[in-house]
């Protein structure tokens, strides 16, 4: 496993300010009640404007690509939901946007903003879809 893959199934996601779904549990429940909650019946993508892990972090960049990350899924008439995604010990919290899109737009999009992977919910399981081409992970490991 590489460390690239074992840092993104370790994340954990903060949905709505009340919701803490850890993807490195199966999904129950009540995680699937959260993405209800949240306005996601079925299949959704979480998508960052971040830095990719091992770029240089600036926060005022960040915040200013998320910005054009949620003006891009306006144009496309994409409602955007607020998540952060981040390190079980939240040391490291990355603001990103849940959505629905179809797998395509999720991935020409993410390949824009210059990111290594992103979510994607299928309506029953969260995986890690790769921008590389390399094979999805299905997540938890």
């Amino acid at each position: 496993m590489h460390q690239r893959e074992s840092t993104y199934a370790c994340t954990v996601l903060e949905l709505l300010d009340e919701y803490w779904i850890d993807l490195r549990r199966p999904l129950g429940e009540r995680e699937r009640a959260a993405f209800r909650a949240a306005g996601f019946a079925a299949t959704f993508v979480i998508l960052s404007a971040w830095p990719a892990l091992g770029e240089p972090h600036v926060a005022r960049s960040g915040r200013r690509a998320t910005e054009r990350l949620r003006a891009e899924l306006r144009v496309q008439g994409a409602r955007a939901v607020d998540v952060l995604a981040g390190s079980p010990d939240r040391r490291h919290r990355e603001p990103s946007l849940a959505c629905e899109l179809s797998e395509a737009s999720a991935l020409a999009l993410a390949r824009s903003f210059g990111q290594d992977a992103y979510f994607w919910f299928d309506g029953t399981r969260m995986s890690i879809r790769w921008c590389d081409g390399s094979p999805t992970t299905l997540l938890p490991l």
